[in-house]
């Protein structure tokens, strides 16, 4: 909120059940807590992980909010 643009800040997503081969992530907009107040922007698939305990793989993601205000992930 109130970050100065362009901005980027970075996540890390991991796994909740042993040898998950894939991670589904939502991007919303909005100050809320609660997801649903908020506005979905999208929604896309962190797939191919390779078999791993739960918990294991540490995938970092990075969103980048360009000059025009325009979302890179």
């Amino acid at each position: 909120r109130n970050s100065p643009i362009p901005t980027k800040e970075s996540k890390t997503y991991t796994t909740v059940r042993a040898n998950q081969p894939s991670i589904l992530v939502e991007v919303f907009q909005g100050e809320s807590e609660m997801a649903k107040r908020n506005e979905k922007l999208g929604t896309f698939e962190l797939d191919e992980i390779p078999p791993a305990p739960r918990g294991s793989p540490q995938i970092q993601v990075e969103f980048y909010i360009d000059a025009n205000g325009m979302l890179e992930v």
